[in-house]
This record gives structure tokens, sequence and C-alpha cells, in this order.
């Protein structure tokens, strides 16, 4: 054999067995990076990801919810089926109480000289203050004058003043019954009429703790000022200072009845005000 050929015949040998070997290796590499990945996507769907922390969403921290209510999840007292809040905070049942007694007199516990209460003396016990809405005034006086045996319905009440009074609800007197209604609305209200107040403080007017509750000017004019505004004015309200306001004039509604033998009293709503070189807004 020629020997030149035979050594290029062994080459070439050589040359095409380290090829199949490498093909060989290749297939095995691509073999085993299939195993691992379908082992690890079978390990993927066989253990779920892991629930969110409390508090966490899938795309992070959820905001913190606001409290739930009683009744549903808005406010501490949130509206459910009886509505907003809870049932009988501001409201509910009140047992009615009759008495009978005598009516001896009306009285006017307001700076507008209106009648607004009457003194009942019933039967037995002491004699007690029943107040009424201001409309009613002339209905009631027409039904029941002072002197007149009557009986009164109502309620036992606590007013801001502390102090407590019986909350009118019906008055019969004879064949006459007067019961606690609200007035009719006029078809065109009032136009107000605005008016100024100015002169020195002559008195202030304190209710039964003591506390302001309106101004009596020089004139005999009353301004009648929001219980806030009396408290943020505080001192600077003193007999003789000078005091300007301007505001609505009060004027009679239907159904009142008025002190018999009393003029009728000037009495401004301020709705602006000056006083010691400084204006305020009323509101």
């Amino acid at each position: 054999m020629n020997k030149p050929f035979y050594s290029v015949a062994l080459l070439a040998a050589a040359l095409l067995a380290g090829t199949i070997q490498a093909d060989a290796q290749t297939v095995t590499k691509i073999k085993t990076k299939t195993s691992k990945s379908a082992k690890a996507t079978a390990g993927n769907l066989a253990t779920p990801p892991p629930p969110p922390a409390e508090g966490e969403g899938p795309d992070g921290p959820r905001p913190p919810r606001g409290p739930r209510g009683e009744h549903g999840p808005k406010g501490e007292h949130g509206p459910g089926k009886d509505g907003p809040g809870r049932r009988g905070e501001h409201g509910g049942l009140q047992t009615i109480t009759d008495v009978r007694g005598t009516l001896s007199s009306y009285v006017a516990n307001n700076d507008d000289q209106v009648y607004d209460a009457f003194i009942l003396k019933p039967e037995t016990g002491a004699a007690d203050t029943v107040r009424f809405p201001r409309h009613l005034g002339q209905q009631l006086q027409a039904a029941a004058k002072a002197g007149s045996t009557v009986t009164v319905s109502g309620v036992r009440h606590t007013g801001p003043d502390g102090r407590s009074h019986f909350r009118f609800v019906s008055l019969s007197s004879g064949s006459q019954t007067v019961n606690d209604v609200p007035p009719v609305r006029p078809t065109t209200p009032p136009t107000p009429e605005t008016a100024t107040a100015k002169g020195s403080i002559k008195e202030l007017r304190r209710d039964p703790k003591g506390r302001i509750r309106g101004v009596v000017l020089s004139d005999q004019t009353v301004v009648q000022l929001p219980p806030h505004a009396l408290e943020q004015l505080g001192d600077k309200l003193a007999v003789g200072t000078t005091l300007e306001a301007t505001g609505n004039l009060r004027t009679a509604q239907p159904g009142e009845a008025r002190v018999a033998g009393t003029t009728t009293p000037r009495v401004v709503h301020a709705q602006t005000l000056a006083l010691g070189g400084v204006k305020y807004l009323v509101r």
C-alpha cells in the first residue's frame, strides 16, 4: 500500500471520529438542559407561590382600611339598615304624661316679649313651667285663659340651661284642644328688613348659667348674637362700650301672642358688628 495514501486515510478517520464525538456531547448537553427546564417547570406547577402577607396585595402593600361600622363599612357607626348612626342616639320614644291642673299665667322667656310658656299648677304637686312653640300662643290663649282648668299632655325635657321643664304636646280645656303642629309656611316668604343699631351697651342679658345671651343698647334696641360669637367677644362686651351692628330686624310671626301692655321691642339679629375699633362678620 502506498504510505502517503495510508497516512491521509488515517487523518480523515481521526477527524471524522472527533466530529461524531462532539455532536454526541452537544446532544447530551441539550438533553440535560431540557430535562432541567422540565423539572423546574414541573416544580413551579406543583408548588404555588406563597400568599401575600396581611396588608399586602399582589402588587405591593395595600392602603389601610377605614374602621368598620356596626351596620356597614362606612365610619365607626356606618350606615346600615337602620340608617346612619346608632338607633336611639338622637331620638326615639319618649313617654307622654297627662297632667290636670290650673293654668295660672302665660310667660315670655325671650327678648321679643312673645309668650312661649305658661305656669301650670297641677292638682297635686308643685307648679311647673310648660313651654310651647310661639306660633301657638294665640290659639292657646283663645282656648284657655289664665285661671282655666286644663289637661296638658307633654314630655319632661332638660334644656340647654340645665333646667327641667315640661314640653307641650297638647292642651285640652272644655271642648277645645290645641295640638303641637308646625306653622303653615307662607307661599311667598317675607322679605327681611335690614336695620342698623348703634349706641352704648346699657345691659348684658344672661341665661340662668350666667352666660351672655343678648345686648341691650342705650336706645333699648336688643342686639342678638349667636352663642359662639358672644363667647368669642368675651370681655369686649361691657356696659358702657360703644357698639354698632347691622342685620335683620325681627318682625312678628303669624300666631304669636305678645305680652299685653308692652311695646314691640326693636330686636336686631346682627350680621356685622363694630366694637372697640374692630369690625366683625357674624356667622
